[in-house]
């Protein structure tokens, strides 16, 4: 570092940068060929992998250093460079400012078979983008993104989702980055604008930017825009402010409209708080899976930490698969944060972060305020952030506005002056200096943190805060939603104060009584409470939580999004319909059967049916059955775990038969989905034009008809290379899906499972119980599921798609079992789901009817499977009772599950 006589005077722009080494000492000021001597400098130095980061001694300058040489911003120097009217210092502004040069060091290379390889904070980030499940049967994906370069060169506009902290802002950094260093060493590029939205106020989408774009470059923004030349980053959909969020968003749909093609635009925000309104193709930000986060633990010497993650009973790795929380979590850890009870719960972790912050700040630069003093003046000021619904800004004047005038400092009433408070936010990262003169919390987490100490605050001085909780439930309540043609059905409105309560019970010392307050008011929110915060379950509370989502689940009265949640919910914080049993020293649920009384049944379809594949579905015959009792549900994730930690696929037993015992051994014993895929291959090829005749159909998303159109363009070598990595690693350990998120809630049903698999569940719990299990023959499934009338679905022989999970109602992922029930969705026995959800496995072999049990009903015979019943990704047409399809028994597929069968009559008291 050059010595202390030096002098630096900012103000008047005559210093921006020493160069050191070589026996030279080159000091560069702000004029045009200085800052492009500067660019090849720094350009030289971050070719050979030097990074610009804080100097110890000298926090706000930035100093990289490589070979002997060093290269050092002097403070503020970044902020003017962006202020010089010249695109090319806007550029080097934006590489060497730390908001964007930290990700430099930061996004790190993994080896590895990864997605992507980039870190926050040496955390790698995963990427998904949303793909619509494909056709009759077919799979559901998200396709995989090496890098978020993939998404953008293929859209013009998408928008980055994910959960709070899952790195979105992080992402639209780097971009931002890479643009810049790319535009700097003359590469081709768009200018990248990066602009938080909570800033937008009132300004249109054009103003704004047009504010932001000539602020920071003094370029005219028409000229820029109509050649092209700018990449939009648009960051915080979810910090604009809620009231006017549909309004805004509207007003972003048609700014991209007008100027989709040649520039790019990129919005973030959270998964939970946008509802499609910009119509966009979405790409998710993935939680970090186990080598990500092993990964990271190594390089910050925390391996210790990898233990604690799976300790019982908390679900430390589960937080740990999120970005902001593991970096939180690790930092934690190592300044000596040991108590496991801290570390899983979320509000007493940032607490300890927060307290880590300001005490090194207090350190750094001391003032009369204690840090306690502080933590509730940001508590203040948080809250009324949250309140006023300003997103995460606020302009000063209106930031002084609800600090205090004065403070008690030991006894004695002090003046408070607002801009001390502001300095020692910015210089702890617990405000974010970049928006300057404005005020906003560094991250979105942090503010809703520090407005939870308040909220409770509030809350335990007996202030009403219900109104905070509220929001739509019912049919008549609930909102349109804004979403696409062909977009998944989103969850219910959020009141924007979720995770700040949430945050508020773990910092409670009578979480109970919260948790009791909100239940009153939204119990899908109680039970996010019970289940995110880390804390004890208090008995009361949560069997009152539990027992209030069950009513919501089999409410006519309550919307379907509301359902929905209520189900998933239930699966997170323990379904009373899934109580595990100990039976002969095994854990177990005992399935909850209905009976189906012995009798003649109509299967097959009719000539009324005008929907019946008249080559599969006929002639319609009828079949003497004995009495059996089949699952009320298709088997959920509940369920199967207790097979999964019972070691059901370790013990050879229940894997009857020897085709299933080679394919426990990993062995290919049938074509699977390689087999059903070339099936579609050569039916696609068969059709003149793929894309106008799925498209005429309206049965199929435009991303399917891409994918189909795609497919039906590959020879067969081209589609068995493509399919044959994906298939080779079919785990034979666990289904397919077991740790997406997308399908392993305990309460929906499981998928992902091939026929053997779902044999061998029935070989296990008829050992475990002693009463004999099976898959049904598609006879008894359509008979069980039609009923003595013959109906066409469940219901009767008109279609409703409001009592099935079809493709129809755009769910796009299993539901919880029993979602649909209220709307009518009950067979003649009392079965639930028996049309859309999962499709079902039954025992039979695919022959054409008439059904003969002595032909179709062989075990060890090798074949397609009859599966039946549709599914979320199939239409109405497969939905029917009598339809049928079929598959290799190793299929596996994220829209197929099973539902069990036992001979003669179930009776619960038999267990």
């Amino acid at each position: 570092m050059p010595d202390g006589s030096q002098t630096y005077n900012i103000e008047n722009g005559v210093h921006c940068a020493d160069f050191i080494g070589r026996d030279q000492h080159i000091q560069y000021g702000f004029g045009p060929e200085e800052v492009e001597h500067l660019i090849e400098r720094v350009l030289t130095f971050v070719r050979e992998g030097a990074v610009f980061q804080p100097a110890l001694d000298q926090p706000e300058a930035l100093f990289a250093e490589h070979d002997g040489e060093k290269l050092i911003f002097q403070p503020g120097a970044a902020r003017q460079l962006s202020g010089l009217g010249s695109e090319r210092a806007y550029l080097l502004a934006l590489a060497v400012d730390k908001e964007y040069q930290r990700w430099a060091s930061r996004f790190v290379p993994l080896a590895g078979k990864m997605d992507i390889r980039q870190a926050l904070e040496g955390v790698p980030i995963a990427f998904n983008e949303l793909i619509i499940p494909t056709g009759e049967g077919g799979q559901a994906t998200q396709k995989r993104l090496e890098s978020i370069a993939e998404a953008m060169q293929t859209h013009g506009a998408f928008v980055i989702l994910g959960e709070p902290g899952a790195g979105k802002t992080t992402t639209q950094q780097r971009i931002a980055y890479d643009a810049a260093c790319l535009l700097l060493e003359r590469q081709p590029s768009r200018v990248p604008l990066f602009v938080r939205l909570s800033q937008q106020y009132e300004h249109t989408p054009y103003t704004f930017l047009k504010t932001e774009w000539e602020r920071r470059t003094e370029q005219p923004f028409e000229r820029a825009l109509k050649a092209g030349r700018i990449l939009i980053l648009a960051d915080g959909l979810n910090e604009i402010p809620r009231e006017k969020r549909n309004d805004r968003l509207k007003a972003w749909m048609l700014f991209e409209q007008d100027y989709r093609g040649a520039n790019q635009l990129i919005f973030s925000g959270r998964e939970k708080d946008y509802d499609n309104q910009l119509n966009l193709p979405r790409v998710i930000v993935q939680p970090l899976d186990d080598p990500r986060i092993d990964d990271f633990l190594k390089r910050h010497n925390a391996t210790d930490l990898r233990d604690l993650l799976d300790a019982p009973p908390h679900r430390l790795r589960e937080m740990a698969s999120n970005p902001l929380h593991l970096f939180v979590l690790t930092m934690v850890y190592l300044q000596g944060g040991r108590n496991l009870q801290t570390l899983a719960n979320s509000g007493k972790l940032f607490e300890s972060f927060a307290a880590s912050l300001m005490q090194h700040e207090q350190q750094w630069h001391p003032d009369e305020l204690s840090v306690d003093c502080k933590v509730d003046l940001f508590a203040r000021l948080a809250y009324q952030m949250q309140k006023s619904g300003s997103g995460t800004t606020f302009d000063l004047p209106a930031a002084k506005e609800v600090l205090p005038a004065t403070v008690d400092v030991l006894g004695e009433e002090l003046p408070l002056v607002p801009a001390v408070l502001f300095r020692f936010g910015r210089g702890a990262s617990i405000l974010d200096p970049a928006t300057l003169p404005e005020v906003r919390f560094y991250h979105h987490l942090l503010q809703e943190y520090f407005a939870a100490r308040e909220l409770l605050r509030r809350f335990n001085s007996g202030e009403k805060l219900a109104s905070f909780w509220k929001s739509p439930r019912s049919v008549d309540e609930m909102p349109p939603t804004a979403v696409g043609d062909w977009d998944p059905l989103p969850e219910p409105p959020s009141s924007g104060w979720e995770v700040t309560t949430i945050l508020a019970c773990g910092l409670s010392r009578n979480p109970e009584a919260l948790i009791e307050a909100v239940r009153q008011v939204n119990p899908a929110l109680a039970a996010r409470c019970l289940d995110e915060a880390g804390i004890q379950k208090p008995a009361q509370v949560t069997v009152s939580t539990r027992s209030d989502l069950l009513a919501d689940l089999y409410n006519p009265q309550i919307h379907l999004r509301t359902r929905l949640q209520a189900g998933t919910l239930l699966g997170k914080i323990g379904d009373p319909r899934f109580e595990k049993l100990e039976v002969r020293g095994v854990s177990v649920i005992i399935p909850q059967m209905v009976n189906v009384p012995a009798g003649e049944y109509q299967i097959g379809s009719g000539p009324d049916d005008t929907d019946a594949y008249d080559d599969n579905e006929k002639p319609q015959t009828m079949v003497k059955l004995p009495a059996f009792s089949i699952g009320k549900w298709s088997v959920t994730n509940a369920e199967y775990a207790c097979f999964m930690a019972a070691g059901g696929y370790q013990d050879e037993q229940y894997w009857q038969g020897d085709l299933s015992k080679r394919w426990l051994k990993g062995e290919d014993v049938a074509g699977g989905q390689f087999s059903a895929w070339l099936n579609t291959w050569k039916q696609l090829k068969d059709i003149t034009d793929v894309r106008k005749t799925l498209e005429q159909s309206g049965n199929f998303t435009p991303t399917q008809v891409d994918t189909y159109e795609y497919v039906a363009g590959l020879s067969e070598e081209e589609l068995k290379e493509m399919l044959s990595k994906q298939l080779s690693q079919k785990s034979r350990t666990q289904p397919q899906y077991w740790n997406d998120l997308q399908y392993n809630n305990p309460s929906q049903p499981v998928v992902g499972i091939t026929w053997f698999e779902a044999r061998a569940y029935c070989s296990w719990l008829s050992a475990v119980t002693q009463r004999e299990f099976c898959l049904p023959s598609e006879a008894e499934w359509e008979s069980a599921a039609r009923g003595t009338n013959g109906m066409i679905y469940p219901w009767g022989n008109d279609w409703d798609a409001a009592r099935a999970n079809t493709l129809e109602g755009r769910v796009m992922k299993p539901s919880p079992v029993g979602a649909y029930a209220c709307a009518g969705a009950v067979g003649s026995f009392a079965t639930e789901d028996h049309s859309g959800n999962v499709w079902n496995w039954t025992m039979s072999l695919y022959l054409p009817y008439p059904y003969d049990p002595a032909k179709s009903e062989q075990s060890e015979a090798e074949g397609e499977r009859i599966l039946r019943g549709g599914s979320w990704s199939s239409y109405r047409r497969l939905a029917r009772c009598a339809n049928r399809f079929w598959l290799d028994p190793d299929g596996f597929y994220s829209n197929s599950g099973f539902r069990v069968l036992s001979p003669g009559i179930f009776l619960p008291s038999d267990f």
